[in-house]
């Protein structure tokens, strides 16, 4: 695992934690992923987490600014990314701040 392969954009998807878990968990055979991320995300191990499916599946959760400490730091790299190997692309995940969308209302 490499820090160039985090850097190129060609390889990140971001994604919505609230549209990635229930759907990717399903795919993967991890039921209860949203759970195990958020329990990564609050407790984050510089190794990352390894997550077994039940449909032949592995992924890895990982902080990459923990994974390539003493490195540049990679663009949300402090956020939670779901590694599947170099041959895939990798999940950048983030929370939406709640009421976003309302805040940027114009103000009469």
């Amino acid at each position: 695992m490499k820090s160039t392969f985090f850097r190129d954009p060609d390889n990140i998807v971001y994604a919505d934690i609230n549209q990635f878990a229930e759907n990717f968990g399903k795919e993967t055979g991890i039921n209860d992923l949203r759970e195990r991320i958020e329990a990564f995300r609050a407790n984050p191990t510089k190794e990352g987490e390894v997550l077994k499916g039940t449909k032949r599946t592995a992924i890895r959760l990982l902080i990459p600014d923990l994974v390539f400490e003493g490195e540049e730091k990679i663009e949300m790299g402090e956020n939670v990314w779901v590694y599947l190997g170099e041959m895939y692309e990798v999940y950048c995940l983030y929370w939406p701040v709640e009421g976003a969308e309302g805040d940027n209302a114009k103000a009469d």
